[in-house]
């Protein structure tokens, strides 16, 4: 199997049909043979459920989690399950384009790149019906982590990168920007960034939060203490 891509969920019923449908569908127009992996925080609209009932149409995994929260810790339960080389993690609100995975895959095939970022921040890539406020808060995050990676799109929720990227690392559960997580932590030397239009959701409520963004920032604090510890 070539991909797993890894989706964490809580009250994403309504788009995750949508969204499961789109990507196969590039799967197969693209003849890449892959896997989703559902991660369900015991959602209350039963996206579990939902995901369930799509096995008998496409290779889908679905982990119903009853006894955790939190978005790094359901991508890394995601990647205890992947079986694909190439290891992807991706939004369940179709804020990410599944028509831009060929090209993110792309360089780790070719052997350009070990990590690659669907990118907001670089020629060509954008943000559609965002209020100023998350533009804002976006813009001072990818700022803040200046002195971590000089990456565009640090805190970018899609991304793609060879299975090797994350052997032997000791990933963090806390925090919602696991992309940024093993950039740093595995010091990736051939990050690239592929240029996207990220969509604000089409249903449901975004999770982001003020808690939200208080964890971010205090597990951004964790890793300058990890980059810099280790710098000696």
């Amino acid at each position: 199997m070539l991909i797993s891509l890894v989706i964490p969920t809580y009250n994403e019923a309504e788009n995750i049909p949508i969204i499961i449908d789109k990507i196969f569908s590039v799967l197969r127009q693209n003849c890449v043979d892959g896997e989703v992996i559902i991660v369900d925080d015991d959602s209350p609209d039963r996206t579990w459920e939902i995901a369930e009932n799509l096995k008998s149409k496409h290779n889908i995994k679905v982990l119903r989690r009853l006894d955790k929260k939190g978005l790094s810790s359901a991508v890394i339960d995601g990647f205890k399950m992947a079986s694909g080389e190439i290891i992807g993690v991706m939004d369940a609100d179709m804020s990410h384009p599944p028509e831009k995975i060929p090209e993110l895959l792309g360089p780790i095939i070719s052997n350009k790149s070990d990590f690659v970022i669907g990118s907001r921040y670089i020629e060509g890539g954008g943000i559609e019906n965002w209020p100023v406020h998350r533009r804002v808060s976006s813009k001072i995050a990818a700022v803040a982590v200046r002195g971590l990676t000089d990456v565009r799109d640090p805190m970018a929720g899609f991304f793609f990168f060879r299975r090797g990227v994350i052997e032997g690392l000791r990933l963090s559960p806390h925090g919602f920007k696991i992309g940024l997580e093993i950039i740093v932590k595995s010091r990736c030397k051939n990050v690239t960034e592929v240029p996207i239009i990220f969509r604000d959701r089409r249903y449901g409520e975004s999770k982001l939060g003020l808690s939200v963004i208080l964890e971010d920032l205090r597990h951004i604090a964790r890793l300058y203490l990890i980059r810099y510890m280790k710098l000696g």
